[in-house]
């Protein structure tokens, strides 16, 4: 048997829709993006729970994808969070400054409001926006590998951070 190893990647990561024709849209128009699967049923695998749902998946180029739940008789949606709007985000991967800067045309040319370019320690450059369904998104274009350094600075920044906060410390 073969020992556990870190995860190789990312499959896909799902969020809710209350419109999965506007989801579609979205995803495939405006974000160039491809519907490559779809699951539905009555009940949820993972849990037992009755409720019918359709499970739609969007490829992005690396082959993972972005995934929604469209579920019969649930109104609500991402804008509903207690959370500030600009925390919870997906951020996605372009490959060019100027691809970067091709998407914000695209998505203001869609009808997106778009906030950024925003730079980011030197090293990420990114476009922020929200999807139909109140999901935050990042596009970023990231200048440079990170290197040891900036492991050593974020292990620092945690450590300083965590030394700042003793009441949000989970005992072990």
């Amino acid at each position: 048997m073969s020992e556990f190893q870190r995860p190789s990647g990312l499959n896909h990561v799902a969020y809710v829709t209350r419109d999965t024709g506007a989801t579609r849209k979205f995803y495939t128009e405006v974000l160039g993006m491809k519907l490559v699967g779809s699951a539905e049923d009555e009940k949820v695998g993972s849990t037992g729970d009755a409720g019918r749902f359709l499970h739609t998946f969007f490829q992005l180029g690396d082959g993972s994808c972005v995934a929604f739940f469209e579920i019969e008789g649930v109104q609500s949606d991402h804008h509903e969070s207690p959370l500030p709007r600009w925390a919870p985000h997906l951020a996605l991967s372009v490959g060019s400054r100027a691809e970067l800067d091709s998407a914000h045309k695209r998505l203001a040319d869609s009808g997106v409001e778009v906030i950024g370019v925003v730079e980011h320690e030197g090293i990420w450059s990114s476009i922020y926006f929200f999807d139909p369904n109140g999901v935050r998104l990042e596009l970023t274009y990231q200048g440079r590998e990170l290197s040891e350094d900036d492991a050593v600075h974020a292990a620092s920044s945690v450590d300083a951070w965590i030394a700042g906060h003793p009441e949000a410390e989970v005992a072990g």
